[in-house]
């Protein structure tokens, strides 16, 4: 026969150990306390007295754990593996984990895996006494070896062992196996349920690598696990058993499973009561007014040959055909159960009568008293009945991708109404509250939220809101912040940034800078900036638009430290002198392109006016005498004078 090991190594697969988790919705496990507390404080239920409590394996094997957060189907209990607990705790993010305790098997184990042999034996024993003439309890079996080593052979396994009076069966001490699929004498294997055969037991919990037939579980570590089943055998009132729990690897010491037992549900009753609230989900005890049904079972585990009556006591402050009915106002959950012969079981449905008065929270508390030929023992349930609180839902804000898209996660908290909670999103988004998918182009996403009420009228109906998210369409990015300047020393130079393109739906971020030193600027930040001009030097900016996008230009500033403008007092416009003196030509007005000149008579009236002088006035016509003048210089300085015009006589 081949082993694992080389059964991997041909499939190509990596065998990984997990050593710690967190703790967040999912399971969770304690390996702090004695075998004594799992069996007395956790395992066993009513109807039973236990002594002789023994444990024999790795002591990090063992231990309890806290399912209410898992889908493991339990809200606590014992769990035993093959490896450590912690090797259970999802989610199942690795195809294999492994810890190989270095411990030998057990024979009955062997007996169920012949020809295989077992190893890293798990084994918890104890003695008990039953008050009714039957003794059950609830398990969950799961594996990482699920499914890859289906039906190879050299699978792990696990047994029930109870022997004493009136048992027989193959294994040590007489003992026989209860761990049996359904209605049959087969054992429960990982070749025996799984998703080929008996699949209505099985739960695929994924493969740990992200693609398979399930999605990857994220509560718990192993690849498939069994619905909860249970373990139940025929027994002596008052007489002694002995039961063994005993869990293995297969073949090897590695590639763990293990086995969940139910707090409390060993247990040995004549009739148990077993309330089921119809919405479900987290909520298994309340009622809510309006809202569903809570259906009560109560269920017969011995003395079936023989019809029976059994009396039902009912309190608590809720009031029975008032508060609540069975379906019918004011028809009350009866008090007494009649079982025919070979009945084994009784139901009754009750509704929370909406009556729009708020009272809080009102309890049912029903208890059965049983006397039997051991002992008397009380089987007891508890429904709770509350007004259901509003439903209310906030969803993520809305939202700007850019670059053409990508992936966004839409979000939505829902609150109040009763879980478990349903959601509908448009535009293809997976009906959860918080689907991821990609999006190319700007959509409105509308997420509808019901919840398990469902009354008529529906107290709780939906809630609808809207996320949106807008896809940039992005443009050519451009940035000029104009051309090349002289200036006078001290001039205070303006700088104006424009912008256009890129991602224009927020506005563009700037940031301006100088090789002469960025305080010389008076901010940096905006899209225009000041600087003194003090020294030469290149100034630049840099723009970013809302998708970071960047685009960056600069401009040469040359400070002319010999800057000044000289004015004639003088033009003598008669081609006598040189031509500058024809001409009202102001020395270094080049060095300020764009200045404006007025000039004006004694009397005020404007003769003249240029917005961008280039010294090319004479002046001609017009007679001798005393004339003004007003020069606009482009860096934004005023300057009045006069002059005179002369000529040769």
């Amino acid at each position: 026969m081949k082993s694992k090991i080389t059964f991997l190594k041909k499939m190509g697969l990596v065998v990984l150990t997990v050593l710690s988790v967190s703790a967040k919705a999912q399971l969770t496990v304690n390996g702090t306390l004695t075998p004594l507390q799992w069996v007395q404080n956790y395992l066993v239920g009513t109807g039973i007295t236990v002594s002789n409590v023994t444990y024999t394996g790795l002591a990090a094997a063992s231990g309890t754990f806290n399912g209410s957060a898992s889908n493991v189907g339990f809200a606590s209990g014992v769990l035993l593996t093959s490896g450590t607990i912690q090797d259970a705790v999802g989610p199942n993010n690795l195809q294999f984990v492994s810890s190989d305790n270095a411990l030998p098997g057990d024979p009955d184990l062997d007996a169920i895996m012949n020809p295989t042999s077992s190893n890293d034996a798990s084994v918890l024993e104890f003695d008990f006494i039953p008050v009714s003439d039957t003794v059950k309890f609830r398990y969950v079996f799961g594996s990482d070896e699920y499914m890859v080593f289906a039906n190879t052979g050299i699978s792990d396994g696990f047994g029930f062992f109870i022997s004493g009076p009136g048992i027989t069966g193959p294994y040590s001490n007489n003992s026989k196996n209860i761990a049996l699929i359904p209605g049959t004498s087969t054992p429960v294997t990982i070749d025996n349920v799984n998703l080929n055969f008996n699949p209505q037991y099985y739960i695929d919990n994924g493969n740990g690598i992200g693609s398979g037939t399930a999605p990857d579980g994220a509560s718990v570590q192993y690849n498939g696990f069994t619905v909860p089943l249970t373990a139940i055998s025929a027994v002596q009132c008052g007489q002694t058993y002995h039961i063994k729990i005993a869990i293995g690897d297969g073949s090897d010491g590695i590639y763990d499973s293990g086995v969940f037992l139910e707090a409390g549900s060993f247990s040995s009753t004549g009739v148990q009561i077993i309330p089921e609230i119809s919405y479900g989900g987290p909520n298994d005890s309340t009622l809510y007014e309006g809202c569903g049904l809570a259906c009560i079972y109560f269920v017969r585990t011995s003395g079936l040959v023989n019809a029976d009556t059994i009396t039902v006591n009912i309190s608590g402050s809720a009031v029975n055909g008032v508060d609540y009915n069975t379906g019918v106002v004011g028809v009350p959950l009866p008090t007494q159960l009649i079982f025919a012969a070979g009945q084994d079981s009784i139901q009754y449905c009750i509704n929370a009568v909406a009556d729009g008065v708020t009272e809080g929270l009102d309890t049912i508390h029903l208890s059965i008293i049983q006397t039997g030929p051991c002992q008397q023992t009380t089987t007891d349930a508890n429904i709770y009945l509350n007004e259901h609180p509003p439903l209310t839902m906030l969803t993520s804000g809305d939202t700007t991708l850019c670059n053409f898209g990508g992936m966004v996660q839409l979000n939505s908290i829902v609150t109040g109404g009763v879980e478990p909670y349903t959601y509908v999103w448009t535009g293809g988004a997976s009906p959860i509250s918080n689907p991821t998918l990609n999006v190319t182009s700007s959509t409105t996403f509308t997420v509808t939220v019901n919840d398990a009420c469902n009354g008529n009228p529906d107290p709780t109906p939906s809630i609808s809101d809207t996320v949106r998210v807008d896809v940039i369409l992005i443009n050519d990015m451009t940035v000029s912040v104009g051309s090349d300047v002289t200036v006078c020393p001290d001039t205070p130079i303006n700088f104006y940034a424009i912008a256009t393109g890129g991602a224009t739906s927020e506005p563009y971020n700037y940031f301006w800078g100088s090789s002469i030193g960025a305080d010389s600027l008076s901010n940096y930040y905006l899209l225009n900036t000041v600087s003194p001009g003090q020294s030469s030097g290149t100034y630049y900016v840099t723009v970013t638009d809302y998708c970071f996008n960047t685009r960056s230009d600069t401009v040469s500033v040359t400070v002319e430290q010999s800057c000044g403008l000289a004015f004639p007092n003088i033009v003598t416009p008669d081609g006598a002198g040189t031509i500058l003196n024809d001409l009202f030509y102001i020395d270094g007005l080049d060095k300020f392109p764009g200045s404006a000149l007025v000039i004006y008579n004694r009397w005020g009236s404007k003769l003249y006016d240029n917005s961008n002088y280039s010294n090319d006035w004479s002046g001609s016509k017009y007679s001798d005498g005393t004339y003004y003048y007003v020069l606009t210089v482009s860096d934004g300085r005023s300057i009045p004078g006069f002059f005179q015009i002369v000529r040769s006589k």
